[in-house]
Order: C-alpha cells, then structure tokens, then sequence
C-alpha cells in the first residue's frame, strides 16, 4: 500500500467517525473526460484479445486509470478520450456539458450505465474506427459509499444529498446521487464543469447535507479594512506552510492564525485540511489557498 492510499484510508475513516457525530464531510473529485470499453470494442479498436494496461489505480476499488486512448469524432471536432478499467458490459463515453457543446452533441445528464437514448459516436484508435449506436452521457454528480459509511452518514443507496462548497465561490450543489455497497469507498464525483465553476481543488472535504439538514447561509465577506496611518508599518497577512510537507493544518492553526492578524493560509500540495479548520477559516474570514505548481 503507498503512503497516499494509507493517508486516504486513515481520511475515510475519520470521516466516518466524523459522520457518526453528525459532521459530515467527503473528499470531492472532479471528472476529465473518458471511456469505458466493451470487450467487442476493445478487440475492434485494439486488435482481438488485447489487454488493456494500468497507468494508475483510482481510488473506487478496482477502478483504474489505462495508458490507452481513443479519439472521438463529429461533423464538428475531435477530442482524445483516457480508457478507464476495468472492460464494461457495455462501452460509455463521459464527456462535460462544454465538451458537448464543442462536439455538437446532446447527451443525457445520467448515472453511469443508464445509456438508454443516448446519443452515440465515433471512436478511433489508429487507423481503425467504430461507430456505437449510444452511450454518450454526461455523468450525474454523485457520492460513493461502502456500506458501512452509508449507515454513518444515514443515507441509503439511490438518496438525494447536497454538497456545500466554501471558498470565494461559495455554492450548493443539490443533488448528488448516493452510490453505496460493495466496490465504492468514500468520494464525490463532480466534473471539469462543476469543479471549475466553484473553484474547487481535487481533494477538497466539502459538507454533504443529507436529507432533513438544512445548507448553512455563506458567510458575508470582510468589510473593508479601514485606511492604514501613513506611519503604520504593514503587516504580512499571508501565512506560508507550503515549506512543510504534508502539513495537518487544524481549527486550532486557523484560530491562531486569526489571532496574529493572518487573512490567508497558503499550504501545499499535500497538506491536509480539516472540516474544523475549514469551518474555523469560514467564521474568522480566513481564505485557505493551497498552492498550484
């Protein structure tokens, strides 16, 4: 087991105990365009018996990103699509709305594997090139949950939640589709779109409300801070923990950060932030900025 699936395991169960007491929050993922593919459609695409060959796993059990792709045509464009195992029943292609657009294409808002009237395409890989009859969708936000998580979060397979988004684009998103049973651990699942519209990093704890909870209102931003005398030195209002690796930041970081006149955190890649601190930033009005490189 590497370092980073010990650290989502320790996550998930945090959470869940986290749940338990009535906190509820999930690592949020978002979704880049790809393709699931039958064995016919494998065999027509890469030649009869072929194997597909592991990039990396994804966090879903037995999921796993392939180093194959395929390109998929329209009258109006092309884009190149990531082959995702393990082989399906049933080939599906997952694109975003603006994907859509740029393609010409309509497809469903749906649940992975419901490809009834879906729009179909072409997918070529080489110099061979097939033509299926549906399955481009565009995935419905949802939440994966093992049993046991589902029964902490009291919600059951098929539920509606909600999912609140802090930050700067502060957002609810409603309903996010429960997932849950054996073959699905803890994640949202949001794409380019969603993620991209609120501002969302990869591996963000958001809240889930579940149902009979009620979204909390965004916190007003700052007032404006009043005019410096001249003679007044400034201050650093920036916080800077990218320099510690793996960095637990805590509600208790947050408070002292307040304390000392801090308005952003900043921490890098692999720091790890607590729902409490999150909640700690949003009332004291401290932005949390994890660092892009």
């Amino acid at each position: 087991m590497s370092d980073q699936e010990l650290r989502g395991r320790i996550q998930r169960l945090v959470l869940t105990e986290m749940a338990r007491l009535g906190h509820a929050y999930a690592p949020v993922m978002s979704s880049n365009r790809h393709c699931h593919l039958s064995r016919e459609d494998t065999d027509r695409l890469f030649g009869p018996g072929y194997q597909l060959t592991k990039l990396r796993d994804l966090v879903q059990p037995g999921q796993y990103a392939c180093n194959e792709k395929v390109t998929l045509e329209t009258p109006k464009g092309a884009v190149s699509l990531r082959v995702v195992g393990p082989i399906r029943k049933e080939t599906q292609v997952e694109l975003s709305l603006t994907d859509s657009a740029k393609l010409g294409l309509k497809p469903p808002v749906r649940m992975s594997g419901q490809l009834e009237n879906s729009p179909g395409c072409i997918l070529k890989q080489g110099d061979r090139s097939i033509q299926i009859s549906r399955g481009v969708i565009v995935a419905a936000r949802h939440i994966h949950m093992s049993a046991e998580e589902a029964a902490a979060y009291r919600v059951r397979n098929g539920d509606l939640v909600s999912l609140r988004v802090e930050g700067v684009r502060a957002v609810t998103l409603e309903n996010v589709i429960v997932r849950c049973g054996e073959g699905h651990v803890l994640e949202v699942h949001i794409d380019k779109d969603e993620a991209n519209a609120c501002g969302l990093e990869d591996g963000t704890l958001c809240r889930v409300i579940v149902p009979g909870e009620v979204p909390r209102a965004p916190v007003p931003g700052p007032a404006p801070a009043a005019p410096r005398p001249a003679y007044e030195p400034a201050r650093p209002t920036m916080l800077d923990l990218t320099g510690e690796k793996a960095r637990l930041i805590t509600e208790e970081d947050v408070v002292r950060a307040s304390g000392n006149g801090y308005k952003v955190i900043r921490y890098g890649k692999d720091a790890i932030v607590t729902p409490l601190a999150r909640d700690a930033a949003s009332e004291k009005r401290v932005e949390l900025a994890r660092a892009v490189e």
